[in-house]
């Protein structure tokens, strides 16, 4: 082997190791950062899970409330439906006697 090809050879190893340590460097530096990204996009789903389970629990009681009122404005229209026929009753039975 001539100087000139071991030389060469040993500038093609020292471009390899270099460009292999900038590769794995990089590497290391893209985990890092996805790492962090992972962790703040965990605590922002947790947060918008929390707050979608209050809001949800709200509503819950909304429609709750909701079905209470319509159940009691159900009563009430069921008792003026009571007293209108009572009273559509007694028209009628003034007018048979008269």
């Amino acid at each position: 082997m001539s100087v000139e090809l071991i030389s060469v050879l040993i500038a093609v190893v020292a471009v390899g190791a270099t460009l292999a340590g900038l590769i794995l460097s990089g590497q290391r530096a893209i985990r890092v950062e996805l790492a962090a990204q992972r962790r703040d996009f965990s605590a922002e789903l947790a947060a918008q899970s929390k707050e979608f389970s209050e809001r949800f629990t709200a509503l819950e009681q909304h429609i709750a409330a909701l079905r209470e009122h319509i159940a009691e404005l159900r009563e009430r229209m069921a008792h003026l439906e009571g007293l209108l026929d009572g009273l559509r009753e007694a028209i009628a039975i003034q007018r048979g006697a008269a």
